[in-house]
């Protein structure tokens, strides 16, 4: 007797609980529907200018001991960090100073083992290059200077603005990049000796899209 009353007093709580979990589905209006998977579109990204460094990463011009600018070394060194190699920056950063020609650099370029791509010129097809293949390269501009090309490109502050324009970034004033009309940048260019030289290892990723998939009911 006793052993079957247990077992009907245990009966009796199943069923009680049975009945409080459905009560608990009906009052909560749990949806027992198949989610489905559904594509967002892609976001279109554009970055302006394509070689865009963060500000903090962007390098100062230094002097050697006698005086001299390195702004051609500073270049290079936006182009080692631009394609990730902060450590290969960094030496080149402690390693070199002073002044250089096209001759120099490209030697010393050489000496580290890195491939580029350089003209002499004033090839605007290779900054076009460049801006498809989102390099930044270091550029002669402005009178015994230098300095890096990081893009062409419309101004993403005046989108009613249809001008094409050259950003630069000077490591002599490199939180904010120049713009320089594109007609007006290529004769500059040109009468400032033409050279210019971008690194053959490929750029950092572009920026990460949102999610593309999510659940919906």
């Amino acid at each position: 007797m006793t052993k079957q009353n247990s077992r009907l007093t245990g009966l009796r709580s199943v069923a009680i609980c049975l009945l409080a979990v459905g009560f608990c589905v009906a009052v909560s209006g749990c949806d027992s529907s198949e989610s489905i998977q559904e594509y967002l579109p892609l976001l279109e990204i554009t970055e302006s200018p394509v070689a865009n460094l963060p500000t903090e990463l962007r390098p100062y011009n230094w002097t050697d001991s006698g005086g001299s600018g390195s702004c051609v070394n500073a270049s290079q060194v936006y182009n080692l960090t631009w394609v990730g190699m902060p450590e290969l920056a960094q030496w080149w950063r402690d390693n070199t100073a002073g002044g250089e020609t096209d001759t120099s650099i490209r030697r010393q370029t050489d000496a580290v083992g890195l491939d580029y791509y350089s003209t002499n010129r004033a090839d605007m097809g290779f900054l076009d290059w460049c801006t498809a293949t989102r390099r930044s390269a270091l550029i002669w501009h402005w009178p015994r200077h230098c300095v890096n090309f990081v893009g062409f490109g419309t101004d993403p502050y005046r989108p009613t603005d249809p001008t094409e324009y050259a950003w630069l970034c000077d490591n002599n004033r490199p939180t904010h990049y120049i713009p320089v009309e594109r007609n007006k940048f290529a004769r500059d260019w040109d009468g400032y000796g033409g050279f210019g030289l971008a690194l053959a290892a490929p750029p950092v990723p572009p920026p990460l899209f949102d999610a593309t998939l999510r659940s919906t009911k």
